[in-house]
Protein backbone atom coordinates (compact mmCIF):
# COMPACT_ATOMS: atom_id res chain seq x y z
CA UNK A 1 0.00 0.00 0.00
CA UNK A 2 1.40 3.38 -0.99
CA UNK A 3 2.02 5.89 1.77
CA UNK A 4 1.07 8.90 -0.35
CA UNK A 5 -2.04 10.65 0.92
CA UNK A 6 -3.95 13.51 -0.68
CA UNK A 7 -6.90 15.49 0.62
CA UNK A 8 -10.39 14.79 -0.71
CA UNK A 9 -12.05 17.92 -2.14
CA UNK A 10 -15.68 18.51 -1.23
CA UNK A 11 -16.51 21.22 -3.78
CA UNK A 12 -18.24 19.87 -6.93
CA UNK A 13 -16.59 20.09 -10.31
CA UNK A 14 -18.24 21.95 -13.17
CA UNK A 15 -21.08 19.94 -14.76
CA UNK A 16 -19.70 20.45 -18.26
CA UNK A 17 -16.52 18.61 -17.17
CA UNK A 18 -18.35 15.44 -16.06
CA UNK A 19 -17.37 12.58 -15.49
CA UNK A 20 -14.35 14.04 -13.64
CA UNK A 21 -12.50 10.72 -13.59
CA UNK A 22 -9.22 11.99 -15.04
CA UNK A 23 -7.01 10.03 -17.44
CA UNK A 24 -7.12 6.66 -15.66
CA UNK A 25 -8.93 4.67 -13.01
CA UNK A 26 -7.02 3.92 -9.85
CA UNK A 27 -7.13 1.94 -6.64
CA UNK A 28 -7.35 4.04 -3.50
CA UNK A 29 -8.63 4.15 0.05
CA UNK A 30 -10.76 7.11 1.12
CA UNK A 31 -10.13 8.01 4.76
CA UNK A 32 -11.17 10.88 6.97
CA UNK A 33 -7.62 12.21 6.65
CA UNK A 34 -7.56 12.03 2.84
CA UNK A 35 -7.01 9.58 0.00
CA UNK A 36 -4.34 6.86 0.16
CA UNK A 37 -3.04 5.44 -3.12
CA UNK A 38 -3.32 1.63 -3.29
CA UNK A 39 -1.76 1.06 -6.70
CA UNK A 40 1.74 -0.45 -6.65
CA UNK A 41 4.59 1.84 -7.64
CA UNK A 42 5.18 1.79 -11.38
CA UNK A 43 1.73 0.37 -12.14
CA UNK A 44 1.38 0.40 -15.92
CA UNK A 45 -2.44 0.37 -15.99
CA UNK A 46 -2.59 -2.71 -18.21
CA UNK A 47 -5.91 -4.55 -17.85
CA UNK A 48 -6.31 -5.58 -14.22
CA UNK A 49 -6.84 -9.26 -14.99
CA UNK A 50 -3.75 -9.35 -17.25
CA UNK A 51 -1.57 -7.50 -14.73
CA UNK A 52 -2.68 -9.75 -11.88
CA UNK A 53 -1.97 -12.86 -13.93
CA UNK A 54 1.42 -11.64 -15.15
CA UNK A 55 2.60 -10.91 -11.61
CA UNK A 56 1.11 -14.18 -10.30
CA UNK A 57 -0.02 -12.12 -7.32
CA UNK A 58 -2.55 -9.44 -6.50
CA UNK A 59 -1.94 -5.82 -7.46
CA UNK A 60 -3.71 -4.72 -4.28
CA UNK A 61 -3.41 -6.49 -0.92
CA UNK A 62 -6.93 -7.25 0.33
CA UNK A 63 -5.61 -8.05 3.82
CA UNK A 64 -3.98 -4.61 3.99
CA UNK A 65 -7.31 -2.99 3.11
CA UNK A 66 -9.08 -4.85 5.91
CA UNK A 67 -6.28 -3.91 8.28
CA UNK A 68 -6.63 -0.24 7.34
CA UNK A 69 -10.43 -0.41 7.78
CA UNK A 70 -10.01 -2.00 11.21
CA UNK A 71 -7.61 0.79 12.23
CA UNK A 72 -10.34 3.30 11.31
CA UNK A 73 -12.98 1.38 13.25
CA UNK A 74 -14.80 0.74 9.96
CA UNK A 75 -16.73 -2.30 8.75
CA UNK A 76 -14.59 -5.01 7.10
CA UNK A 77 -14.95 -5.92 3.43
CA UNK A 78 -17.03 -8.99 4.29
CA UNK A 79 -19.75 -6.73 5.74
CA UNK A 80 -19.84 -4.36 2.75
CA UNK A 81 -21.61 -4.30 -0.61
CA UNK A 82 -19.44 -4.43 -3.74
CA UNK A 83 -20.54 -1.89 -6.35
CA UNK A 84 -18.85 -1.39 -9.73
CA UNK A 85 -18.97 2.25 -10.83
CA UNK A 86 -19.08 3.49 -14.42
CA UNK A 87 -19.01 7.28 -14.04
CA UNK A 88 -17.86 9.79 -11.47
CA UNK A 89 -18.53 7.35 -8.62
CA UNK A 90 -15.24 5.74 -9.64
CA UNK A 91 -13.38 8.53 -7.85
CA UNK A 92 -12.89 8.90 -4.09
CA UNK A 93 -13.28 12.66 -4.56
CA UNK A 94 -16.85 12.29 -5.85
CA UNK A 95 -17.86 9.89 -3.07
CA UNK A 96 -16.30 12.18 -0.44
CA UNK A 97 -18.44 15.03 -1.76
CA UNK A 98 -21.56 12.86 -1.58
CA UNK A 99 -20.83 11.89 2.00
CA UNK A 100 -20.23 15.54 2.96
CA UNK A 101 -23.40 16.79 1.28
CA UNK A 102 -25.51 14.17 3.08
CA UNK A 103 -24.89 15.90 6.40
CA UNK A 104 -24.85 12.51 8.12
CA UNK A 105 -22.37 11.25 10.67
CA UNK A 106 -20.77 8.61 8.45
CA UNK A 107 -17.70 6.44 8.74
CA UNK A 108 -15.73 7.80 5.78
CA UNK A 109 -13.36 4.88 5.13
CA UNK A 110 -14.15 3.42 1.68
CA UNK A 111 -11.96 1.21 -0.57
CA UNK A 112 -11.78 1.72 -4.34
CA UNK A 113 -10.15 -1.07 -6.39
CA UNK A 114 -9.48 -1.29 -10.12
CA UNK A 115 -11.15 -4.13 -11.96
CA UNK A 116 -11.71 -5.73 -15.35
CA UNK A 117 -15.33 -6.39 -16.34
CA UNK A 118 -16.47 -8.45 -19.32
CA UNK A 119 -19.77 -8.14 -21.16
CA UNK A 120 -20.37 -4.60 -19.91
CA UNK A 121 -19.84 -1.25 -21.58
CA UNK A 122 -20.52 2.35 -20.58
CA UNK A 123 -22.83 4.76 -22.37
CA UNK A 124 -25.13 7.60 -21.37
CA UNK A 125 -28.27 7.67 -19.28
CA UNK A 126 -31.24 8.88 -21.34
CA UNK A 127 -31.95 11.58 -18.75
CA UNK A 128 -29.94 14.48 -17.41
CA UNK A 129 -28.71 14.89 -13.87
CA UNK A 130 -30.00 17.67 -11.64
CA UNK A 131 -27.01 19.77 -12.69
CA UNK A 132 -27.71 19.37 -16.39
CA UNK A 133 -25.04 16.95 -17.58
CA UNK A 134 -25.77 13.61 -19.27
CA UNK A 135 -24.37 11.01 -16.86
CA UNK A 136 -22.80 7.63 -17.57
CA UNK A 137 -24.79 4.40 -17.52
CA UNK A 138 -23.77 0.75 -18.03
CA UNK A 139 -25.24 -1.54 -20.66
CA UNK A 140 -24.78 -5.14 -21.76
CA UNK A 141 -22.20 -5.48 -24.53
CA UNK A 142 -21.19 -9.06 -25.25
CA UNK A 143 -17.50 -9.35 -26.09
CA UNK A 144 -16.54 -6.02 -24.51
CA UNK A 145 -13.95 -5.60 -21.77
CA UNK A 146 -13.82 -2.53 -19.56
CA UNK A 147 -11.43 -1.22 -16.93
CA UNK A 148 -13.54 0.25 -14.13
CA UNK A 149 -13.45 0.73 -10.36
CA UNK A 150 -15.20 -1.39 -7.74
CA UNK A 151 -16.12 0.15 -4.41
CA UNK A 152 -17.09 -1.49 -1.12
CA UNK A 153 -19.73 0.47 0.82
CA UNK A 154 -21.02 -0.21 4.31
CA UNK A 155 -24.80 -0.02 4.81
CA UNK A 156 -24.89 3.64 5.85
CA UNK A 157 -22.59 4.73 3.02
CA UNK A 158 -24.62 2.74 0.50
CA UNK A 159 -27.85 4.39 1.64
CA UNK A 160 -26.30 7.82 0.99
CA UNK A 161 -25.02 6.88 -2.46
CA UNK A 162 -28.38 5.30 -3.39
CA UNK A 163 -30.11 8.60 -2.56
CA UNK A 164 -27.75 10.48 -4.91
CA UNK A 165 -28.78 8.30 -7.86
CA UNK A 166 -32.47 9.16 -8.48
CA UNK A 167 -32.20 8.26 -12.19
CA UNK A 168 -30.80 4.80 -11.46
CA UNK A 169 -31.73 1.48 -9.93
CA UNK A 170 -29.02 -0.50 -8.19
CA UNK A 171 -29.12 -3.98 -9.72
CA UNK A 172 -27.15 -7.14 -8.97
CA UNK A 173 -25.16 -8.73 -11.78
CA UNK A 174 -24.09 -12.36 -11.90
CA UNK A 175 -20.45 -12.91 -12.76
CA UNK A 176 -21.42 -15.89 -14.91
CA UNK A 177 -22.78 -13.33 -17.40
CA UNK A 178 -20.55 -10.37 -16.53
CA UNK A 179 -17.19 -11.75 -15.27
CA UNK A 180 -15.28 -9.48 -12.91
CA UNK A 181 -11.62 -9.60 -11.83
CA UNK A 182 -10.53 -7.29 -9.04
CA UNK A 183 -7.02 -5.93 -8.52
CA UNK A 184 -7.06 -7.92 -5.28
CA UNK A 185 -7.02 -11.07 -7.44
CA UNK A 186 -10.57 -11.97 -6.43
CA UNK A 187 -13.32 -12.93 -8.87
CA UNK A 188 -16.57 -12.33 -6.98
CA UNK A 189 -19.69 -14.27 -7.95
CA UNK A 190 -21.88 -11.18 -8.03
CA UNK A 191 -21.76 -7.42 -7.64
CA UNK A 192 -24.01 -4.38 -8.02
CA UNK A 193 -24.14 -1.60 -10.60
CA UNK A 194 -26.30 1.50 -10.92
CA UNK A 195 -28.43 0.90 -14.03
CA UNK A 196 -30.31 3.72 -15.73
CA UNK A 197 -34.04 3.84 -15.01
CA UNK A 198 -34.53 5.64 -18.35
CA UNK A 199 -32.57 3.43 -20.73
CA UNK A 200 -29.41 4.51 -22.52
CA UNK A 201 -28.90 6.95 -25.37
CA UNK A 202 -28.55 4.98 -28.61
CA UNK A 203 -28.30 5.46 -32.36
CA UNK A 204 -28.84 1.98 -33.82
CA UNK A 205 -26.81 0.79 -30.80
CA UNK A 206 -25.86 2.37 -27.49
CA UNK A 207 -23.57 5.37 -27.90
CA UNK A 208 -20.34 4.77 -25.91
CA UNK A 209 -19.48 7.27 -23.18
CA UNK A 210 -18.06 10.53 -24.48
CA UNK A 211 -15.56 11.90 -22.01
CA UNK A 212 -16.53 15.50 -22.73
CA UNK A 213 -20.11 16.73 -22.46
CA UNK A 214 -19.48 18.98 -25.46
CA UNK A 215 -18.90 15.90 -27.64
CA UNK A 216 -22.20 14.36 -26.57
CA UNK A 217 -24.18 17.56 -27.01
CA UNK A 218 -22.72 18.11 -30.49
CA UNK A 219 -23.48 14.50 -31.40
CA UNK A 220 -27.10 14.86 -30.33
CA UNK A 221 -27.43 18.14 -32.24
CA UNK A 222 -26.28 16.30 -35.38
CA UNK A 223 -28.89 13.57 -34.75
CA UNK A 224 -31.81 15.79 -33.74
CA UNK A 225 -31.11 19.37 -34.80
CA UNK A 226 -32.31 20.49 -31.36
CA UNK A 227 -31.50 24.13 -30.57
CA UNK A 228 -31.66 23.23 -26.88
CA UNK A 229 -28.29 21.51 -27.19
CA UNK A 230 -26.50 24.09 -29.37
CA UNK A 231 -23.76 26.13 -27.71
CA UNK A 232 -20.91 25.60 -25.31
CA UNK A 233 -21.31 22.78 -22.80
CA UNK A 234 -21.65 25.04 -19.75
CA UNK A 235 -24.57 26.90 -21.35
CA UNK A 236 -26.26 23.69 -22.43
CA UNK A 237 -25.91 22.14 -18.97
CA UNK A 238 -27.54 25.24 -17.47
CA UNK A 239 -30.46 24.94 -19.91
CA UNK A 240 -30.93 21.25 -19.19
CA UNK A 241 -30.75 21.82 -15.43
CA UNK A 242 -33.64 24.27 -15.80
CA UNK A 243 -35.64 21.76 -17.90
CA UNK A 244 -34.92 18.38 -16.26
CA UNK A 245 -37.19 16.29 -18.52
CA UNK A 246 -36.23 17.92 -21.81
CA UNK A 247 -33.37 15.60 -22.75
CA UNK A 248 -35.39 12.45 -22.13
CA UNK A 249 -38.31 13.80 -24.17
CA UNK A 250 -35.97 14.74 -27.01
CA UNK A 251 -34.19 11.40 -27.32
CA UNK A 252 -37.46 9.47 -27.08
CA UNK A 253 -39.05 11.65 -29.75
CA UNK A 254 -36.18 10.79 -32.10
CA UNK A 255 -36.00 7.09 -31.22
CA UNK A 256 -32.60 7.46 -29.57
CA UNK A 257 -33.19 5.27 -26.51
CA UNK A 258 -32.39 1.58 -25.97
CA UNK A 259 -32.77 -0.82 -23.06
CA UNK A 260 -29.53 -1.55 -21.19
CA UNK A 261 -29.95 -5.35 -21.22
CA UNK A 262 -28.85 -5.72 -17.61
CA UNK A 263 -32.06 -6.77 -15.85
Amino acid sequence: MSSSTTSAPTLPDAPEDYPWTGPAVRSALLLGSGIVDLDPEGADYAPTEASTGARDCALVDVAAIDQALAAEGAAPLAERTLVVAVGSNQTPETIARKYARSGRDLQIATPFVRCTVHGLAVGHCAHTSARGYIPAAPYRADGERMELVATWFDDAQLAVVDETEPNYERVRLDASRFPLTLATGETPARYDVYASSWGVVAHERAIPLRHRQQEMFDELVALTGAELLIGNAAEVCARLAAAPDALNALVREHGLVAEDGLR
